[in-house]
């Protein structure tokens, strides 16, 4: 089965206190069997979290983490108009439009955010219910 990893799974993994963090971790440990995808979007989102908070010294260390975990895609100008209709059509954050129509090409969605509901055909895995 091949997944898709939205950004919070891996914030859950990178910040130091998360209340997320025990059930992202036992998520990837017992689902070993997972062809797991990510995209160059989710390294960005890494990446500001990580400059927000003054953590720039921990940028590379956590994206190169990042592709052990997953193979990371990247999105073409017709993912990027289709994530524009998405996100009007459904009320979704430009990224989060984004990460849907990269996760509709897969099996399904592993995030904690229940707005992917919405998303017809999405089917989401809650690793926060872990």
């Amino acid at each position: 089965m091949n997944i898709y990893l939205d950004a919070d799974i891996f914030l859950a993994l990178i910040k130091k206190e998360d209340r997320l963090k025990d059930n992202a971790k036992k998520f990837l440990n017992s689902n070993k069997n997972y062809k797991f995808v990510t995209s160059s979007l989710t390294c960005l989102e890494i990446w500001f979290y990580l400059y927000r908070n003054n953590l720039n010294v921990k940028v590379l260390s956590s994206i190169r983490a990042i592709m052990t975990i997953a193979h990371i895609v990247d999105y073409t100008f017709e993912d990027l108009e289709a994530s524009i209709f998405l996100s009007s059509q459904f009320n979704l954050s430009p990224a989060d439009s984004i990460h849907a129509i990269l996760a509709l090409a897969f099996d399904g969605i592993v995030s904690s955010d229940a707005s992917f509901d919405k998303v017809k055909g999405l089917k989401r895995i809650d690793f926060s219910k872990i």
